[in-house]
This record gives structure tokens, C-alpha cells and sequence, in this order.
């Protein structure tokens, strides 16, 4: 008899995921998502919402056979990454050697465009859209759900990828520890007067129209970059109610004009920003990837790479089960959760506490923050350290 997957939630790390599953020997996926599953239409502008991809998130990806999907055209890669302080004069900068990008931007969509066409050539799984889960049994298994739409089913195993605020997670009874930044990351993209020679570059500073903010410019295609402005919600509104050439020339204003003239290249959006970390990843038939189990601070741009990983290594725990093992037995799962919560929870803490550290005004802390990367530059082995995290 073949092992029942229900994923629940059709963003990247969900499609990922189901991907994998597919792949399990003798195992049908469904996947549930409460929104239309379809291809967006490609047009000459780019998406506002990017994810700088790691080296080891494109090698699982590129073994789903996502990878090779994307247009060469709508990916960049990072060679180096340049950071600000509040000694704007003081420049940090951290190169990575053998020409290995450190990072590739890749937008949403065509990321989604190619995880959903490659979704379309396997036949072993089932898609259910425009529904929702509006319950899930007790934690015997097989688990029962029952989906909005009056559709009852049974699962061997429930894997929760529907975002931080997973109501796969609320609907298993599993508390999340949340930690609201009271901050907004404005994002857009634009053209810009310079080239940006693949380089991401961050400021961390503040004036009287962003507040204590962290900017990041990220390289895109065709001259392009797209951005990620994070700052307190007060001063978000006042920086949305600009118009398009006042919200351009601010953003040059705070990022030293470093790339010269910047002209909207899109319509700019915002999120909120928290962090979040579930109690439990894992029940019995139940498991956790991606933002339901963690969400971070976008600074560092991991959350993506957090759930691809987290999809690799579930997928790798289910693979290399004892045969005597059922499909969503816990001890199993509890090993997915002891290799991954880890990793999660340094990151969350590190970007949580880098955060802390540029917005201080302690005179220890403007000392440390205006040092920055440079120190790392001269330290070869911490470094390696660093570039291998990266890698990840």
C-alpha cells in the first residue's frame, strides 16, 4: 500500500518539498493550497519580492530539476557583499575567492514558474487549490483532515509549508514564541545610473526620514536592483505616502548614492517583520518546514534557504527510514527536527542580535558595528567558517 503525503501550502518550500515526495519510493503527494496554482505571466519588469539564494539551495533544486528551469536572464549572481554603518566613511566589505557566487537572486515568480512546471510533470501528485484545512484529527495516526471545502482525507503524513502563520500548526495545537519587530520591509526595484558589479550592499544607519533603518541593495538583471528597506512602521508610512521620485531619490539619498540616479522600476510593497519559532516541528503524521516552523529577520536574506533546507533534510529522513518505520512515525521526525532546529535557531539568533547591535546606541556597540566585515576579511579561518554557513 503507498504512503499518503498532504502538503499544505504551494509557496517555493512547499512545491519543493512535494517535488521531493514524489520522488519517495511508493508515496502519493497531495498538495493543498488555498489560493490558484498557475504560471504568472513573464513580462520585461522583474518581481519585487527576490530571495538570495545559496549555493546548497540551488544544488537541491537543481536536483528537483527547478533549477534548470529558470531563465539564465531573470538570475544574478553575488560575488561580494559591501555594509555601512553609522561611519558612513568606514566601509566594510567581504569578498569571497575561486569565483563562487556566494548568493544568486532569483525572483518569485520565475522561481514559482518553475517549480510549478515541474509540479505538472509528475503524475503522483494530486493538487487541490482555492481550499484550506479547517481541521486535522488528534495525533493518532493515520492523521484525518477536512478541508474547507467539505473534502475529507487521510494522511500518513501532514507536512505544514502555509508560512508563519501556519494554520496547520494552529490546527495541531502547536504554540508559537513570536517576537514582533514593530518594522516594515519596503521593498521595490529600480534602475539604476551605475553598474553594481554583483555586489549586495547594506546600510545601517538612520536620519529623519527612515529612523534606524537597514537598507540592502540587491543586484538584478539588466541594471537593476531590488531593494529592502526595513524600517520602524511610523516611519514606513511616512516613506510609502512619497511619491515615485521622492521614494527614488530617498533611497539614493540613504544608500550614499552609490549607484548614481535611481528610476522606479516597480510598484513599492511592504511586509511585516517578526520572528517566530514554533514550540514543536513535530508530531506523529506531522511535520513542520519553513516559516510555519521559524521565521527570521529578512536581513541576511536565510528564510528561503532555512526551508529549502529543512525540505532536504525531512525529505532525507523519510528516504532512509528503517523499513520497519511508518511514513510519519515520530521518532523519525523528532531526528528531522534535532538536525534542523539548530541551524534555524543560530540564524534566527544571529540576525536578531545583529539587528540589535547596528540599531544600539551604545558607544561599544558603534565601535564593534563600524569595524564590521573588515575584521572578518583579515581572519581567513572564521571566514571559511562564514562562506561555508553561506554555502548551505
Amino acid at each position: 500500500m503507498k504512503s499518503k503525503i498532504v502538503v499544505v501550502g504551494a509557496g517555493p518550500v512547499g512545491l519543493a518539498f512535494a517535488l521531493g515526495a514524489a520522488a519517495l519510493r511508493n508515496t502519493e503527494v497531495t498538495l493543498i493550497e488555498r489560493q490558484t496554482l498557475s504560471l504568472a505571466r513573464t513580462s520585461e519588469h522583474f518581481d519585487t519580492r527576490v530571495y538570495a539564494l545559496s549555493p546548497g539551495s540551488k544544488i537541491f533544486l537543481s536536483h528537483l530539476n527547478v533549477w534548470q528551469k529558470l531563465p539564465a536572464a531573470r538570475v544574478t549572481d553575488v560575488d561580494a557583499m559591501q555594509v555601512w554603518g553609522d561611519d558612513l566613511a568606514n566601509e566594510s566589505q567581504i569578498k569571497f575567492e575561486e569565483n563562487v557566487a556566494v548568493a544568486h537572486i532569483v525572483e518569485h515568480a520565475a522561481l514559482m514558474n518553475a517549480l510549478i512546471d515541474s509540479l505538472q510533470t509528475r503524475d503522483n501528485i494530486r493538487v487541490v487549490t482555492n481550499t484550506s484545512v479547517s481541521a486535522i484529527s488528534d495525533l493518532q495516526t493515520p492523521r484525518q483532515l477536512t478541508l474547507s471545502n467539505g473534502i475529507e482525507m487521510t494522511a500518513d503524513l501532514i507536512v505544514g509549508a502555509d508560512g508563519a502563520r501556519s494554520a496547520t500548526r494552529d490546527l495541531a495545537g502547536i504554540t508559537a514564541k513570536k517576537f514582533d519587530y514593530e518594522s516594515d520591509g519596503i521593498v521595490a526595484n529600480f534602475h539604476i545610473e551605475k553598474p553594481h558589479g554583483n555586489v549586495a550592499r547594506q546600510w545601517f544607519s538612520g536620519d529623519s526620514v527612515s529612523g534606524k533603518s537597514i537598507l540592502a541593495y540587491l543586484p538584478l538583471p539588466n541594471q537593476q536592483i531590488s531593494i529592502v528597506w526595513s524600517v520602524a512602521k511610523i516611519h514606513a508610512n511616512g516613506l510609502l505616502a512619497l511619491n515615485a521620485e521622492a521614494f527614488a531619490s530617498a533611497t539614493a539619498e540613504a544608500g550614499q548614492h552609490a549607484l548614481g540616479k535611481l528610476t522606479p522600476a516597480s510598484k513599492v510593497a511592504r511586509i511585516s517583520l517578526q520572528k517566530l519559532t514554533a514550540r514543536d516541528w513535530v508530531q506523529p503524521g506531522l511535520a513542520l518546514i519553513g516559516d510555519a516552523a521559524h521565521a527570521i529577520h529578512p536581513m541576511a536574506g536565510q528564510g528561503a534557504n532555512l526551508g529549502f533546507a529543512d525540505s532536504r533534510v525531512l525529505l532525507g529522513a523519510l528516504q532512509n527510514r528503517s523499513a520497519l518505520s511508518v511514513m510519519g512515525d515520530r521518532r523519525v521526525l523528532r531526528g528531522y527536527e534535532r538536525a534542523r532546529r539548530e541551524d534555524a535557531a543560530s540564524m534566527g539568533a544571529a540576525t536578531h542580535g545583529l539587528r540589535a547591535l547596528y540599531l544600539s546606541d551604545a558607544a561599544i556597540a558603534k565601535r564593534v558595528r563600524n569595524q564590521g566585515l573588515n575584521v572578518l576579511n583579515r581572519m581567513p579561518l572564521v571566514k571559511a567558517l562564514v562562506m561555508n554557513h553561506a554555502m548551505k
